[in-house]
């Protein structure tokens, strides 16, 4: 028997204590000098003795073990039937009323093109039938519609109206509906959210890119003006007077900014924030200002946003200001672009399986006025093949190839993180390790 190729050997976590790690199933066991050696043997030799035998067939139902290349091929076909799920039963819909944004961010696309295109009264109509024709296709028992633009509140009555339709469609139905907002938070008050809540259960996500000077340099008005005031009361407000929506707070990070952002937690942390907010997300720009068309999303990253990702992380962890932090956590599984019922409709009415690419029609896997629709092509192509024997293939599936493809117009091609997973892994990884034994975990040990 042999270790599977998903998984990943740590040596030394402590002293003569070693940590196995299965990219696949998220788990990990450690193992001493002795064993180590024995698993090297056993590739060409049978266990000897009793103990031996034992470990090995623990570690063969636990998936650390295979017998050959065929069952890691088995095991990786599994996961990502599993994962193509997305999440059990849910109906993930991320709708653009628009592309418009009342913003003008250094990094984004719309800065130099601005867009100001809306979905039109008759495609809205025709995006509600369609998502509701999906919904009973896929007997889903959850609607989470993800609101998201441009800037989705510069189009709340479309928000608010949507919401009460899918709000009714679903209760009709014997299910839920559920709403997420992405928005820059600029013209974020209270009377519109208190009316949103009124259809479901919901969550908002505000960017913030670092502290106010940073932030001020990137995230601006068409005029120059920065926004950092406006959009930190709007979200001490929301996270005050409305404790029952999820606050996420989200930045885009660029090199050599993590001091900013620590200024920025501290500044959270101050207004008395801790606890208030559901999760933190920071993560690297991905620069999309060459291109005509795209959106300010996506989920690329290169070697050197790793250390800034998990000091960020654990600086947002020891002050305790969210409830989860979800920034500089290693993926566990690919992302909506492969998931069965995912989907991303743009004011035109086209349908997309990746938000990176949404309003760019030659990337639409069909429209609002057809149930039908033809793979993705982003994933049309395979490119994730390429990739050989990489451990990460499972969770990262050639990477962000929304991204790639807004960088370089292929589709043929994957996004690379390899080096920059293998050191968030095992930063990530060795913490866990040492945290759920009891030990103190250092700088030096991760």
């Amino acid at each position: 028997m042999q270790l599977s190729r998903f998984v990943l050997t740590y040596p030394d976590v402590r002293p003569g204590e070693h940590v196995l790690y299965d990219v696949i199933n998220d788990h990990y066991v450690g193992v001493d000098d002795a064993a180590l050696k024995a698993i090297d043997r056993w590739r060409g030799a049978p266990p000897l003795g009793e103990d031996e035998v034992t470990a090995q067939g623990v570690l063969a139902e636990e998936g650390f073990l295979i017998q050959d290349p065929a069952e890691d091929d088995e095991r990786v076909r599994t996961f990502l039937e599993a994962k193509a799920e997305g999440v059990p039963g849910t109906m993930y819909v991320t709708l653009m009323p628009t592309l418009a944004c009342n913003l003008a961010c250094s990094y984004c696309f719309q800065k130099d093109h601005p867009a100001f295109t809306k979905m039109k009264v008759a495609t809205e109509a025709a995006t509600v039938e369609w998502i509701l024709r999906k919904i009973d296709a896929a007997v889903s028992k959850r609607l989470l519609i993800h609101y998201f633009g441009g800037e989705p509140l510069t189009r709340k009555d479309f928000l608010l109206r949507t919401a009460e339709i899918f709000a009714a469609s679903m209760a009709a139905r014997g299910a839920k509906f559920e709403w997420e907002i992405t928005t820059n938070g600029i013209g974020l008050d209270l009377d519109f959210v208190h009316a949103m809540q009124k259809h479901g259960r919901g969550s908002i996500k505000i960017t913030l890119d670092g502290d106010q000077a940073t932030h001020d340099a990137a995230r601006v008005y068409r005029n120059g003006k920065g926004t950092f005031d406006e959009i930190f009361s709007n979200t001490v407000a929301l996270a005050k007077n409305c404790p029952e929506i999820r606050l996420r707070i989200g930045g885009n990070f660029q090199p050599n900014q993590a001091e900013s952002y620590e200024r920025l937690l501290d500044r959270l942390e101050d207004a008395g924030l801790a606890g208030l907010i559901e999760a933190l997300r920071f993560k690297p720009v991905v620069d999309t200002s060459s291109k005509e068309c795209g959106t300010c999303t996506g989920c690329a990253s290169s070697d050197s946003e790793v250390g800034a990702l998990a000091q960020l992380r654990e600086s947002g962890e020891r002050r305790g200001i969210a409830r989860r932090a979800l920034t500089g956590r290693p993926p566990t599984g690919p992302c909506e672009l492969h998931w069965k019922n995912s989907y991303v409709i743009d004011p035109e009415g086209r349908v997309y399986k990746c938000p990176a690419v949404a309003g760019r029609p030659e990337m639409a896997v069909g429209t609002v006025g057809q149930l039908e629709e033809r793979i993705a092509p982003l994933v049309e192509l395979r490119p994730w093949e390429q990739c050989g024997a990489c451990p990460f293939l499972p969770v990262c599936v050639g990477g962000c190839l929304g991204g790639q493809y807004l960088k370089t117009g292929r589709r043929d091609e994957v996004f690379c993180r390899k080096s920059a997973f293998e050191e968030a892994f095992r930063r990530d990884v060795r913490v866990r390790y040492l945290a759920e034994f009891g030990d103190e975990v250092t700088e030096e040990a991760a």
